[in-house]
């Protein structure tokens, strides 16, 4: 009797996260942000809260990368062991190809980051541009922030060059 054999094949494209600087100001404003909540979160236990959320977010995004992020929830816990599930990644119907990583927590506001997706060969790279915490679901900083993501892209494109390494690494 033969037995069948099923090989499930792990895609190989690694998942890269990068913060990109903003060329008119030098600062990366994705990082600041996650940098400022650090800080805010050393006083308050909301912003803790969200700050670990972040964090655990993009960890799931790195290491799953954006297809698995399309398919799956991200479930983690809160500090009291509570069950916490969102649809991390969104697309912008508005700003396509831009895409929205999301994530909330009541009484200190919704974490969005605008990026988007560059392939290289055997890597996928997401490039976070803008980023905001928002109180109300239409938030006129947020739709500040796409625009300028959409900037941020065609430059990008443009010269990709300046702001990612084009040649892998053997690591």
């Amino acid at each position: 009797m033969h037995k069948l054999r099923i090989y499930v094949v792990k895609d190989i494209m690694r998942t890269e996260i990068e913060f990109l600087t903003d060329p008119l100001t030098g600062e990366q404003p994705v990082m600041n942000l996650i940098r400022r909540l650090q800080a805010d979160a050393l006083h308050d236990a909301g912003s803790m809260q969200l700050y670990k959320f972040v964090l655990r977010g993009l960890e799931f995004l790195h290491r799953y990368g954006l297809q698995e992020a399309f398919r799956r929830y991200f479930e983690t816990q809160r500090e009291d062991g509570t069950p916490y599930t969102i649809i991390l990644v969104k697309k912008l119907k508005n700003h396509v190809p831009l895409l929205e990583f999301r994530v909330n927590w009541k009484g200190t506001g919704a974490f969005r980051a605008i990026f988007f997706e560059h392939r290289l060969p055997e890597v996928q790279v997401l490039a976070f541009a803008r980023a905001v915490i928002k109180q109300d679901t239409f938030d006129p900083a947020f739709e500040q922030i796409a625009v300028q993501a959409e900037d941020d892209l065609a430059a990008f494109i443009a010269h990709p060059e300046k702001y990612i390494s084009l040649v892998g690494d053997d690591s």
